[in-house]
């Protein structure tokens, strides 16, 4: 580079030329292009290879996640049941009336579970839990119970469930021109209103199991409280109900087939029910006269269950329908009217306790599971158990000749050469009739003359309860009855209970079993309850006012593609399948498991 001077003395550089400057630039470009990129396009094949193996790598992994999604779907969904649909049911007897303090036929008292809840029920673990009480205390004394309703308790029309309704219920039930069929007897009980959502009983002596007294349901007193006791069976509300269950009645339906008169009843899930809304958006309850329908209905799919068949029946029904058999807390007894003109010595009903063959009476289908011989079941109480006669023909027969009776041939006659003639009452179910024909022939064995009575089960609720078991017109009548969660014989065969409003269906009286029975009731110590229970089990092996033929079950056929009651719930009696009715389902869908 040359350097020129200026005249002041300094030296500057000699500036190039545009095109020179230009060519020197354009000569730097094209070595850094030639020595980063094509340099370069070696390594970016190799880079590109790498890329497009990593590509379809993932593009490899992702198929196989798809095709293992679609390979494993079942593994990771499941058919649940979900909420939605109607579950049907058919049962026996015509719905004269909705009212549950007068629930007579199957019909009618599967109605009152669905419709109303009780003030406490046993839960499926066979206690007694609060339904519309929160809770129910005894005082010091044994002899003060509050009861106090839960929060925020709706009748179905809207209206508060309150204390008054307590009140008016329990009123009803012990008013005798109301005629109820709740056996609880509240006829010495005092009770008070404490505030809006507490009622104090005041018991005449101490009951420990007064909780047990409380499995009734709750009837409005907003809708009820100004009509006459006597005709409240007969008020609107029977066919129109308000209720406080799981469900409300949405419509009635009468029909007729042949020569057979069925009803529909279209029940919705209740939006004011105190615990969460059932699965079931609706629920439909068909009734039937006899059982040979109730089996063609099944067969034809117009149902999904019913409680009404016995084991005989197992065989007609469809494959696709199942069947849950559960040991429940009833039984079906044989009682003596003690009052009958014929029953009324105690040697006669000594003599059929130990001629009849009870073994034979309870048939081939009955075992020894369900074998009962007393009116307390062993897993209420341990009891020591009196000693029952064994079977003797001859022995019975000793002792009928010793009543006054005597023998023409093979026929017992009284004292004037008349035939001795009992009358046996039954409802025709599978079970319970054969047992009362093959009691009725132990009968005719030992000399009496037997008109066996068997009502249709059309007939139950017109007839066989209203003019047969409450005016006690029979000699004996075989009747399945419920033993309660707890021991307790009182209902049945203490002396109070023998008016036509009670449930002493022997007519039996006698001042030491009331005394016991009064006893067992009145002590808080466990000891003493199981010495007066024993002291009444003597005598009622002694008396013969009942003898004890089987112990119930529920045996519950149903769609197999359905949700009903756990199979291991202990129930108390079969309605109590309706405890947790609310998780009962008919839907199922596909849905993705949680993990």
């Amino acid at each position: 580079m040359k350097l020129q001077f200026e005249k002041s003395g300094q030296i500057k550089k000699k500036r190039k030329s545009f095109s020179v400057r230009w060519h020197e630039f354009l000569d730097k470009i094209g070595k850094h292009f030639s020595r980063l990129f094509v340099g370069r396009l070696q390594n970016a094949r190799e880079v590109r290879l790498w890329v497009v193996e990593w590509v379809l790598l993932v593009v490899v992994v992702f198929l196989f996640a798809i095709v293992q999604i679609f390979w494993y779907s079942d593994a990771y969904e499941t058919d649940a049941f979900v909420a939605g649909g109607d579950y049907s049911e058919a049962a026996l007897g015509k719905v004269n009336s909705m009212n549950p303090l007068y629930a007579t036929t199957s019909s009618e008292k599967v109605l009152s579970k669905l419709l109303f809840a009780n003030l406490f029920s046993p839960d499926t673990s066979g206690h007694q839990k609060g339904e519309l009480a929160k809770s129910a205390t005894m005082d010091e004394t044994g002899k003060i119970w509050t009861v106090t309703l839960r929060d925020n308790l709706l009748w179905s029309d809207g209206e508060p469930i309150t204390a008054d309704d307590i009140i008016f219920t329990v009123g009803l039930i012990s008013n005798s021109s109301a005629k109820t069929t709740i056996s609880s007897d509240f006829s010495r009980v005092k009770l008070e209103k404490v505030d809006d959502k507490t009622v104090r009983f005041t018991l005449p002596s101490v009951y420990l199991e007064f909780k047990d007294s409380l499995e009734f349901p709750l009837v409005p007193s907003h809708l009820l409280k100004d009509v006459n006791p006597a005709l409240v069976y007969e008020n609107s509300f029977s066919m129109q109900p308000v209720g406080s269950g799981p469900f409300v009645l949405n419509a009635l339906q009468s029909s007729t087939t042949g020569e057979s008169n069925m009803q529909t009843i279209y029940l919705n899930r209740n939006g004011n029910y105190y615990l969460s809304d059932a699965m079931l958006y609706s629920f439909t309850l068909k009734t039937y006269e006899n059982t040979d329908d109730i089996i063609a209905a099944m067969k034809a799919n117009d149902v999904r269950a019913t409680a009404e068949l016995g084991a005989e029946s197992a065989g007609q029904l469809p494959a696709s329908i199942g069947e849950r058999t559960s040991l429940i807390n009833g039984g079906v007894f044989a009682f003596i009217n003690t009052k009958s003109d014929v029953l009324n010595k105690v040697k006669i009903r000594q003599a059929i306790q130990q001629g009849v063959d009870i073994k034979k009476v309870r048939g081939e289908e009955l075992n020894d599971l369900l074998a009962l011989d007393y009116p307390i079941l062993e897993d209420q109480m341990e009891l020591t158990m009196p000693e029952l006669p064994k079977h003797d023909t001859e022995a019975a027969k000793k002792l009928l000749t010793e009543s006054e009776l005597k023998y023409d041939g093979d026929a017992l006659v009284d004292a004037n050469g008349e035939r001795v003639h009992i009358t046996v009452a039954v409802a025709k179910r599978d079970t319970i009739t054969g047992v009362a024909e093959r009691f009725t022939d132990q009968l005719k064995k030992l000399g009496f003359e037997v008109t066996l009575s068997v009502f249709d089960e059309s007939r139950v609720s017109e007839d066989f309860f209203a003019t047969v078991v409450r005016p006690r017109d029979y000699d004996i009548l075989i009747y399945e009855v419920d033993m309660g969660v707890s021991a307790d014989p009182f209902v049945y065969y203490s002396s109070t209970q023998a008016s036509g409003s009670g449930w002493n269906f022997s007519n039996y009286g006698n001042v030491l079993v009331d005394d016991a029975l009064l006893s067992a009731h009145n002590t808080v110590n466990v000891g003493q309850k199981k010495t007066k229970y024993e002291a009444f089990l003597r005598h009622w092996v002694s008396d013969v006012p009942a003898i004890g033929i089987y112990r119930s079950s529920l045996r519950y056929y149903y769609a197999q593609n359905t949700k009903i009651y756990d199979e291991d719930a202990k129930l108390t009696d079969a309605l109590d399948r309706f405890a947790n009715v609310r998780y009962w389902a008919s839907e199922k869908r596909t849905v993705n498991m949680t993990p």
